[in-house]
């Protein structure tokens, strides 16, 4: 499957799960339990950006929301029992939009499947700062899209932070814990999907060619016949921005996260066109110190500008085309440490919460959408380099992970540049 049909069946079924995600007759979906030595806590924040009015609505007045979901180090034992997997199902069954392709009684058969993350825990140390990542889904896609690395990364001694991006996600969970849904047929978001099926062809040629000049030309007109798309991708990081500074306010102020978010070693990343948005956020914001791509086309202003902090590309295994890495021309031109990494039979899918066998059970899942590699072990392997990454880059804990090859892993190629010599 080429990278445009990928990403459109990963729109479709993505859309899906958000809405319906789990049959409660499916006792085979559980989240894998996280490896690192902290237990898992995890808010919700609601914002508000009122420098900014909302380009998806007609009215002048409405400006720009912005919701996070946030995992973070907790102190264990914890009491209570775990969230939900998909939180307040009755009441997303309730806010369907319009002519959703799902009724309302599909939400009666949506299972309590747990995380392992605890409502409000205390965070774990007394005054101990904790390095931030930043996370944006797919498009259409939700905040818990990625539960699984997200609490992975906590369990580590990260503030993970997932970023909703208003209107080209299906919902927001507020912080009062009400749903706030977002309409798939809004007119803007219509224009987008007209604008990537007229250039799904100039997409194809991309992963027909491995020759940089002819890269570089097909990446421009892509670029320009997708204008909306681009509109979006700034939309996404200046979203991304305004959470920075909401977390540096919340670091600041008394609350449940005051002086303890370590806002001086942030990191970024994302899945698809999110993991877009995280690449172009480091170019656009400065306190971005490293960033990873997840199987994300990167559009954007990367095409006349270098890399200049550590970076990492993660592709899937798309072997029905000659250009696996279609990424490789920012990789090269990296001026900084860079990472091209590809996994041996994995699927653009499997890059989130949608690689756990029981998703495909209960889903149905069309055949291709995920690779033949076992979904649990993608997700290990994708865990291990992302938290290696981020441990050497925001840490600076060595590992030898990401120096070549590795026994641990051999479904892993990849790729390392270390132009930082040469960084700003």
């Amino acid at each position: 499957m080429e990278i445009a049909k990928s990403l459109t069946l990963a729109i479709s079924i993505i859309f899906l799960v958000n809405i319906a995600c789990v049959y409660n007759h499916s006792p085979s979906l559980k989240l894998p339990k996280p490896t690192g030595p902290f237990a898992v806590g995890t808010i919700n924040y609601y914002f508000v950006d009122k420098d900014r009015s909302e380009t998806f609505t007609p009215e002048s007045d409405d400006f720009r929301e912005v919701a996070v979901r946030i995992w973070y180090p907790a102190e264990a034992p914890l009491k209570g029992t775990p969230v939900p997997y998909i939180e307040n199902a009755e009441e997303r069954k309730d806010n369907l939009p319009e002519n959703s392709p799902l009724p309302p009684s599909f939400f009666d058969k949506i299972a309590g499947v747990k995380s392992h993350s605890y409502k409000g825990a205390k965070m774990a140390g007394e005054k101990t700062q904790y390095p931030i990542l930043l996370f944006s889904h797919a498009y259409w896609a939700g905040m818990n899209q990625s539960t699984v690395l997200m609490e992975e990364l906590a369990s580590h001694g990260y503030i993970a932070v997932s970023v909703g991006h208003a209107y080209e996600t299906s919902h927001f969970i507020k912080a009062d814990g009400s749903i706030k849904t977002f309409d798939p047929h809004n007119k803007e978001l219509l224009l987008r999907a007209e604008e990537r099926k007229y250039a799904q062809p100039i997409q194809q040629k991309i992963t027909q060619t491995i020759d940089t000049e002819q890269l570089e030309a097909l990446f421009l007109t892509l670029i320009i016949q997708r204008p909306k798309t681009i509109e979006s991708l700034h939309i996404w990081v200046d979203d991304i921005s305004f959470i920075i500074n909401e977390l540096e306010r919340m670091n600041r102020e008394n609350g449940f996260f005051c002086g303890r978010l370590d806002t001086n070693r942030i990191g970024v990343l994302g899945h698809s066109f999110g993991g877009m948005a995280a690449g172009q956020a480091c170019l656009a914001d400065a306190r971005c110190k490293a960033g990873i791509n997840l199987d994300g086309l990167q559009l954007g202003d990367l095409i006349d500008n270098n890399l200049t902090r550590p970076f990492m590309f993660l592709h899937h295994d798309n072997i029905e085309v000659i250009n696996k890495t279609p990424n490789r021309i920012f990789f090269e031109r990296a001026e900084d440490t860079a990472y091209m990494i590809l996994i041996k039979g994995a699927r653009h899918l499997n890059f989130s919460d949608l690689s756990l066998p029981g998703f495909s059970d209960i889903l149905n899942m069309p055949e291709g959408s995920l690779g033949n590699i076992d979904g649990r072990r993608c997700l290990k392997i994708q865990n291990a380099y992302i938290l290696t990454f981020f441990n050497k880059h925001l840490k600076g804990e060595y590992s030898g992970l990401l120096d070549g090859p590795s026994e641990d892993y051999p479904e892993v190629d990849i790729m390392v540049i270390n132009n930082k010599l040469n960084s700003k």
